[in-house]
């Protein structure tokens, strides 16, 4: 396996442009090659963006993931952001700072994955950059548009709306805590919700936010971006999960979304159950009760001491 220092980025960045190159995506006038990729927006409609990381022995680890599935999941966080705000994907850019001695599998197997969740997802990869670090480090911006002022955000949520959840929930952290079948490949390569996410723009929902670092923890970002409270219910757990999993563990990438009581909601969106777990209160912006008992926001926080 040749390592990164026998495989200059100029290489290395041909090898990705021609494979990126394939299917011109909507919008994209110029992509790979130059100093800046070029994109011509629509009429009616809003630009939005945003950026995630993924970083080596924090998100993922070389001896649980392949080098396809960090590049699918590099990608798949970036488009549930875009999923949770009801827009279609445009394009997206890439940086990736790489170890020197990394081989050249990986160098490929993560441009692979990225390259087939783009694929599928119908999202250009029009740039980005390439840089040496001491673990793989990534950061992906993604473009997406959504007709003018449609947007799903975390602030429209009011008193008496009715609070959903997609999915089961507790998958992704069965599988990191060693379970395999189902739920390690759901936390393997998550599966971003972007057609859900139009479908609720449609439907009237009226806030959104894909559930990444666990529903306790996001759940009350939507209520304290919106100022009210929320009462819940035991959430839909996914199969051998525990309740703790489901609630604080993250990386499910399902959407909990509000829609106001005469917006019929239906049980499931082809075959994503869709279920109602409580109430959006009038209260103390941010509080969230489940069955009645105040729910702390245990979710994933970078910053929280883990000792």
């Amino acid at each position: 396996d040749a390592p990164i220092t026998l495989m200059d980025e100029d290489t290395i960045l041909l090898r990705v442009a021609r494979r990126a190159a394939r299917g011109m995506a909507r919008g994209v006038v110029l992509g790979m090659g130059d100093d800046c990729a070029i994109f011509s927006p629509r009429a009616g409609e809003d630009l939005v963006f945003t950026s995630d990381m993924l970083v080596e022995d924090v998100h993922f680890r070389r001896a649980t993931h392949t080098p396809r599935d960090v590049g699918h999941k590099i990608l798949a966080r970036g488009l549930s952001d875009i999923a949770a705000v009801g827009a279609e994907p445009r394009f997206c850019l890439l940086s990736l700072a790489l170890p020197e001695a990394t081989p050249r599998p990986w160098i490929d197997g993560i441009f692979a994955g990225v390259l087939r969740l783009a694929t599928s997802a119908k999202v250009r990869l029009a740039g980005g950059d390439l840089g040496t670090a001491p673990v793989i480090t990534a950061d992906v911006m993604v473009c997406g548009s959504v007709p003018h002022g449609q947007a799903l955000r975390r602030d429209g949520a009011r008193a008496g709306d009715i609070i959903y959840v997609s999915g089961q929930l507790g998958a992704s952290a069965l599988g990191l805590a060693g379970t395999r079948g189902e739920a390690l490949r759901r936390h393997l390569r998550p599966s971003p919700r972007l057609a859900l996410g139009r479908y609720l723009r449609r439907l009237g929902a009226t806030a959104c936010i894909d559930l990444s670092d666990g529903l306790s923890s996001d759940l009350a970002r939507v209520c304290r971006a919106s100022g009210v409270s929320a009462r819940i219910t035991r959430p839909p757990i996914f199969r051998g999960a525990s309740e703790e999993q489901a609630l604080d563990g993250g990386e499910d990438y399902e959407l909990l979304f509000t829609a106001p009581p005469a917006i019929r909601v239906p049980p499931a969106f082809g075959k994503i159950p869709l279920t109602a777990i409580g109430t959006m209160l009038k209260g103390r912006p941010g509080r969230v009760l489940l069955e009645g008992k105040p729910l702390p926001a245990l979710g994933y926080d970078h910053f929280r001491s883990k000792n």
